[in-house]
């Protein structure tokens, strides 16, 4: 059963979704749905990501992917895709992550 989280991040105004589903032991095939041109070409050059890409950020295809500057370094889509891919993979409790609801960043001053 597939994983599904919501970006949001009303700084750039911009509606997300991401969908996470494992294909096989080693693949999992990310989804994304999004108004946000550049989060879309993201998307385009991510498509399938392995178990290596989502257990280390140095040579993940989810930072690279992202490093051709088709994303700024605050957009929030990378992380969500390490996240969603997580609890998709079991190694976050999806029945944890969903009770919980929500990650955030907060501005304080």
């Amino acid at each position: 059963m597939a994983s599904r989280v919501r970006v949001v991040a009303p700084i750039c105004s911009h509606d997300i979704w991401i969908t996470a589903e494992m294909e096989g032991e080693d693949r999992l095939n990310v989804r994304i749905e999004s108004d946000c041109s550049n989060v879309m070409d993201y998307a385009e050059r991510l498509g399938t990501v392995t178990m290596d890409d989502i257990s280390e950020m140095r040579g993940s295809r989810i930072l690279t992917e992202a490093e051709g500057g088709v994303l700024t370094p605050t957009c929030l889509v990378p992380i969500a895709v390490f996240n969603v891919c997580w609890v998709e993979a079991g190694m976050i409790s999806k029945r944890l992550a969903i009770k919980e609801g929500q990650i955030s960043i907060q501005f304080i001053d």
